[in-house]
C-alpha cells in the first residue's frame, strides 16, 4: 500500500515540473516575440520617414509634399544674377541662395506651373527684395523694372568721340581711357576692310548691359551691330567702307527720312561724272565750326576729306550713320539730280536741281528764309 503511494506522489510531481518548464517556454517566446515586433516596429517607422523626405525633396505630391513658402512680397533689396541659359531649378537655388523665397521647390512649383511666361524671363541683373513669396518672385523676374541694367543711347550722326565720352560716362572710365581700349581693333571685331578706323562702325541706339560690362564689350556690340545692318541689306564685303561712307554723308545732309534716297541719288551721280561732291559736312569733321555752312578758309584746308578740294568720296565715313541712311546708300533713288540744298532750315525742306543756274534759285530760296528768320529774331 506504502509503494502504491509512494508512486502516485513522484508521478504528480514530475507533471508538475514539465508543466512548469513548458509556461516559462511560452513565456520566454512571448517575450522575444513582443521585443521583435517592437524592433519591427521601429524599423518600419525609421523607412517611412526616411521615404517621406525623399518623395518631398524630389517635390512629389501629399500632405508630406508641401513645401515652405513665404507669405508676402517681401522687404529690403538683393541683387541676383540669372544667367544665360539657367533652368528654372538653377533660378530656384540662386533665388533660395539669396534669401528671396523660402525654398528652391516653392519656386520651381511656380515656374513649372507658368511656362508660356517662364519663357520670357531673360539673364541678367535683378534687383529683388528678401522673403518674397514664390509668386511675387516669379513675378519680378517677369518685369523689366526690376533689371538692374547700364542703357546707353547714341543718336545717329555722331562720331567715335562722342561714342568714347558716353562710354566712359557709364562705365566710369575717362574718354581716353576708352579711345585706348578701342585701339585694339581686331578684339573688337572690327572686320579688316575698315583698316583699323572705327569712324561710322559705331551703330546708333540704345543698348542695354549689366551692370558689370566694360567699354570693349560696349564698343564690339556696336561693331557687330553695323555689320548686322550690314547684312541686312546684303551689301558685300568688299563694298561695305564705301557704302558706310556714303551712308554717313546721307546722314550729316539729310534732315527728312524722304531725302535720304534723294541725297543719296545726288552723291552717285555726281560719283559718276567726277564732279566733286562739295559738302560742308565733310570740311567740318575735320574743321569743326558752329552752324550751317563753312568758311572760305576751312574750305581752303589740305585735306582728303575736303571735298570741296577733292573729287570723290572721302577716305572713311565721317559720322555713324543710321539705318535708313544705310537702307539710301544701298538704294538710292534714281533721278538726273546733281545739286539740292535745304530751303527751309526749320521745316527740312531740299530743293533739288539738274543744272547749276536752277541749283542758284534754290539757293536764292535759301537765302530768303534766312533773311527773313534772321530779321525776326532781331526784332525779338
Amino acid at each position: 500500500m506504502t509503494d502504491l503511494f509512494e508512486a502516485e506522489a513522484t508521478t504528480t510531481t514530475s507533471l508538475d515540473l514539465r508543466r512548469l518548464q513548458r509556461q516559462k517556454r511560452r513565456a520566454a517566446r512571448r517575450k522575444w516575440t513582443a521585443i521583435i515586433v517592437a524592433v519591427a516596429l521601429v524599423l518600419v517607422a525609421v523607412a517611412v520617414s526616411v521615404a517621406s523626405n525623399f518623395v518631398s525633396a524630389l517635390g512629389g505630391d501629399g500632405e508630406s509634399d508641401a513645401v515652405s513658402d513665404y507669405d508676402g512680397a517681401g522687404q529690403g533689396v538683393v541683387q541676383v544674377v540669372i544667367e544665360q541659359g539657367d533652368t528654372g531649378a538653377d533660378m530656384a537655388q540662386t533665388l533660395y541662395e539669396a534669401g528671396v523665397v523660402a525654398s528652391p521647390q516653392s519656386f520651381t512649383q511656380e515656374f513649372n506651373s507658368r511656362p508660356d511666361e517662364a519663357l520670357s524671363i531673360t539673364a541678367g541683373y535683378y534687383f529683388m527684395q528678401k522673403e518674397m513669396k514664390a509668386e511675387f518672385a516669379m513675378d519680378a523676374l517677369l518685369d523689366p523694372s526690376n533689371r538692374d541694367e547700364l542703357k546707353i543711347t547714341i543718336p545717329e550722326g555722331k562720331g567715335v568721340d562722342v561714342y568714347f565720352q558716353s562710354i566712359a560716362n557709364l562705365t566710369g572710365h575717362t574718354a581716353e581711357e576708352v579711345a585706348a581700349i578701342a585701339e585694339d581693333t581686331d578684339a573688337l571685331g572690327l572686320p579688316a576692310e575698315a583698316e583699323g578706323n572705327l569712324e561710322g562702325w559705331l551703330f546708333p541706339s540704345t543698348y542695354t548691359f549689366n551692370p558689370d560690362v566694360e567699354p570693349a564689350e560696349m564698343l564690339s556690340t556696336m561693331v557687330a551691330e553695323t555689320i548686322k545692318k550690314l547684312d541686312k541689306y546684303d551689301v558685300p564685303v568688299e563694298d561695305r567702307e564705301r557704302i558706310l561712307t556714303v551712308a554717313s554723308l546721307v546722314e550729316k545732309e539729310a534732315k527728312k527720312d524722304e531725302d535720304r534716297p534723294m541725297i543719296a541719288g545726288v552723291i552717285y551721280n555726281r560719283l559718276d561724272i567726277d564732279m566733286k561732291l562739295q559738302f560742308d559736312s565733310t570740311v567740318k569733321y575735320i574743321a569743326p565750326s558752329e552752324g550751317v555752312w563753312t568758311s572760305e578758309e576751312d574750305r581752303a584746308i589740305d585735306s582728303p576729306y575736303n571735298t570741296y578740294m577733292y573729287t570723290g568720296l572721302p577716305p572713311t565715313p565721317i559720322a555713324a550713320p543710321g539705318e535708313a541712311s544705310i537702307e539710301a546708300a544701298v538704294n538710292p533713288a534714281e533721278h538726273d539730280y546733281t545739286y539740292f540744298v535745304t530751303v527751309n532750315l526749320e521745316t527740312g525742306e531740299t530743293a533739288y536741281a539738274t543744272t547749276l543756274d536752277e541749283h542758284l534759285k534754290n539757293v536764292e530760296i535759301l537765302n530768303k528764309w534766312v533773311a527773313e528768320n534772321q530779321s525776326s529774331d532781331d526784332e525779338e
